[in-house]
Order: C-alpha cells, then structure tokens, then sequence
C-alpha cells in the first residue's frame, strides 16, 4: 500500500498544471462556503446585541391596563403574585417621577426610574457605582445613552456631539425639575390666611343679626372670588422645585436612556414632596383622594430563560395585564438573518459544486491518462481495491490541501471585511463580527475531503474495473 502512496504523490506532482487548478476550485469553493456562513452569523450576533441592548429578552414588561380600576394597578401584592409564578427569577418594581434636567445649557426631558438596588446590579457598570439607598435625596445612575437626549437650548446640538460628549458624567450634577410639584407663593399663602380670617369674620357677622343663610352666600361669593385670584397668581407666580441630583454611576449601554435611582429613596423624596396628601404620579380614587399603597408605573419580570418568556408572557396576559418584550423583535431578526443565511449558503454551496465538478473532471481525465499505468499495475500484482484507493486517495488530498487554503484565504477576506462593517457601521474600533467559530473550521475541512472523496469516488470505480490487456494494448 505504501507505494500506491508514493505513486499518488508522484502523479500529481508530475501534472502540477492540472493539480494547482482543481486545488484551487476546491479553495475558492470552501472559502466561499466558510465566508458566506461567517458573514451571516457575525451580522445575526451583532444584530442580536443590538436588541439585547435595547431590552434584555429574557425580560417582559408589565403595565397596567386600565388605571381606574383598583384591583389593576400595579402594587406590591402584585409583585408578590408575580414572584410566585413558575419560571420566574426576578420581578423589579418601577416607580418613574416626570421631569426635567438640566446640568449647564444642556436640557433632557427624562423621567426618574426608580428601581430596586437587585435591578441596578444586573446592568453593566462602565463608571462609577449604583446608587444607595439612603431615604433622603436621590443618586443617580444613568444609561450612557442619556447623552444623546441633552441638547444645548441655545444652539440645539447634542451633548454627545460636544467637546465632552466621549468624557464619563460620573461626578456631575442635574438640577431635576419635577412636574407637577410647585411650591405655593408668599403671596398665595397670604391669601389663604386672609381667606382663613375672612371666614373667622363672616362667622362673628352672623353672630350678630345676620342669617346663616346670607352668611354662608357672602363667605361663598368671597371665597370664590379669592380662590381664582389665587389661582391666577399660583399660575404666574408659584415657583417649580428644582432638586440639585448627583450622577454616581453610568451604564455602558449606549441605548440605554434611562435615570435609575434607588426606588425605596424616590418614595421617601416623593412623599416630601407631597401637596394636599397627593403624591406626584400616583393615581386617585374615584372621591379624589390617593390611595393608601404604591402604584407602580410598570413591572419587570425576568425569567429564567428565553425558551420560557413566550409562555410567562401569555400567563401574566391571561392575569388581565399588558405585556411587553424583545423576544418578538428578536424572532423577527433571526427569521431574517436565516433567510440571508439561506442565501450566502446558497451562493456559497454554487462554489462548492463547480468545485466538484472540478475534481470528477480532474479525475476523469487523469484515468483517461493513465490507462496504460493502470494496466501496467495490475499485471505487476495490483488488484482492484489498490487502485481504487489511489484514486480516492489523490481526490482526498486534493480536497484536503484545498480546504485548508480555503479556510485561510477565508481568514484573510474576513479580516478584510470586518475592517470595512465596522467602519460602515460606526462601531468601536476593535469590534470583531466576522468571527469564525471552531466547529464551522473543522466541519469546511471534513467537508471538503469527504465530498472530494466522494467526487473520485466514480473515476475511481471506472479505473478499477479495466482489464490490464485492453488497457496496455490501448
């Protein structure tokens, strides 16, 4: 067997012409495959990254559906009726505050995110710390995005687009203006004491002959008429709060424009903040009065895997509540990226047929050229598995030389590429999204020597069967 070996290697060095050719079919062959599959997966992932990014999917969002109803909203029982459900991990309360910030000539219009301290330790810190709770002013921890909602109120250009949009707001401030929420004027709290007095008053009058009845007419027309002077200069006059916030962390999420805070310290800030018993942002029963608990502006609720976000999701729906989540958009990405796959495969698996047809031509023609060796070799002792075997095995060694060109030169072209998307797609310099996986390497290497086999597989059959006469009298 050893000299059917040497032989092979001896024939294709001899045909050198005809070896580099099919050896390089088969290369371009393999590293169209290998590059068409890269760049498929590379863009899934990157697409993947960016829906992630956007919103975990193992998370789903819970809103309430109808706010008038008090057995909807979203409370604390709710959290512990969530918490209790199969498949459930984690459930994190939000509780937002409207506003405004500002911090130098640059003003945002973001709400405050209160959350649990548990929530804040899943998102990646890039800067700083996560906020503590500390039951009296709020610190913040911002998504690297928020910089691309401050904007100059004067010359109306993006903060990111600043000298010091690349520098960390770790160590800034935000003067926060909550909506809502106004402190009452000395005029407006004058009014109401001479309110106060003229009822005192109007009471001492009708001691003194007048009736209950027109007393209580002129205390009436008297009130009325201070209560829209007061409303008018409430309108003009009251002054908004402003609360000086210190920024302690920041995310390295650059689509996250959100300001957390711990939500525990956002109640405490919230209820100091309170006007006639009404919190900011929390709903009021049918007589107008705040309701003795929390309602929660939304719920997240993280599941254990995304396998079980489509089955948690319909559970809390059926519980009569909205639900929300990146699991759908992220179907939808994958069902187009396997669809650009199918294609790039496609196109790929064009090369590697014309490479075969490479080989079964290569192989044929070297049969044609050596019947007279073949005949030699079986009157020398040769049989037929012998020289089926050499055939098959120069069809393996060309598929196998190819293959690992192939699988270089796709190398080379993704590095080339991957250099071009990143600047194309304005990614950070470093990014790498041609990545090809270890499996993908072995499977474009197996590959090519069994279907190269399998190509020789007929010239090799053929070459076998003739007689060692015809073919030296040939």
């Amino acid at each position: 067997m050893g000299y059917i070996i040497r032989l092979s290697f001896a024939n294709l060095k001899l045909r050198k012409l005809r070896t580099a050719l099919t050896i390089i079919g088969i290369m371009i062959g393999i590293m169209s495959i290998v590059t068409m599959l890269t760049a498929g997966m590379g863009a899934r992932d990157a697409m993947v990254d960016e829906v992630e990014k956007v919103g975990n999917t193992r998370e789903i969002v819970v809103y309430c559906v109808n706010t008038s109803r008090k057995d909807m909203l979203l409370t604390d029982s709710v959290v512990s009726k969530f918490e209790k459900l199969d498949d459930v991990v984690g459930v994190y309360p939000v509780l937002e505050a409207n506003g405004t910030e500002k911090m130098g000539n640059y003003t945002g219009f973001s709400s405050l995110v209160g959350v649990p301290i548990e929530y804040m330790e899943i998102l990646n810190i890039e800067d700083g710390v996560i906020p503590e709770s500390n039951g009296s002013r709020p610190k913040l921890l911002v998504g690297k995005g928020i910089k691309d909602n401050l904007f100059n109120s004067k010359t109306y250009t993006l903060y990111s687009e600043s000298t010091k949009g690349e520098e960390s707001l770790v160590g800034k401030r935000f003067d926060f203006e909550l909506q809502d929420i106004v402190k009452a004027s000395k005029d407006q709290e004058e009014d109401q004491t001479d309110a106060s007095s003229t009822d005192a008053d109007g009471e001492s009058e009708s001691s003194d002959g007048e009736s209950k009845e027109d007393t209580k007419n002129n205390i009436k027309n008297k009130t009325e008429d201070e209560s829209e002077e007061s409303n008018n200069k409430s309108e003009e006059e009251n002054d908004p709060v402003v609360v000086k916030l210190n920024i302690v962390g920041e995310t390295d999420n650059e689509y996250d424009y959100n300001i957390y805070t711990d939500i525990g310290t956002l109640k405490m800030f919230l209820k100091r903040q309170q006007n006639d018993r009404k919190i900011p942002g929390q709903p009021l029963d049918k007589s107008g009065n705040p309701y003795s608990f929390w309602s929660y502006s939304r719920i997240i609720v993280r599941a254990d895997s995304v396998e079980n976000v489509e089955h948690l999701s319909k559970v809390i729906k059926d519980m009569g509540y909205q639900v929300n989540n990146n699991l759908e958009t992220l179907n939808s990405v994958n069902r187009t990226i396997n669809i650009v796959q199918l294609v790039l495969g496609a196109l790929g698996a064009i090369a590697g047929i014309v490479a075969i047809i490479g080989i079964i031509n290569t192989m044929m023609t070297a049969v044609y050229d050596r019947i007279r060796e073949i005949g030699l070799l079986k009157m020398l002792g040769a049989d037929n598995d012998d020289i089926s075997f050499m055939f098959l095995f120069e069809s393996a060694l060309l598929g196998g030389v190819g293959g690992v060109l192939g699988i270089g030169l796709s190398f080379l072209i993704d590095l080339f590429l991957n250099k071009k998307l990143v600047q194309m797609m304005d990614m950070p310099e470093g990014t790498w999204i041609m990545s090809t996986p270890l499996w993908l390497v072995v499977l474009a290497l197996v590959l090519s020597i069994v279907v190269s086999i399998l190509a020789g597989a007929f010239p090799a059959r053929w070459a076998s069967k003739i007689k060692p006469l015809e073919a030296i009298s040939s």
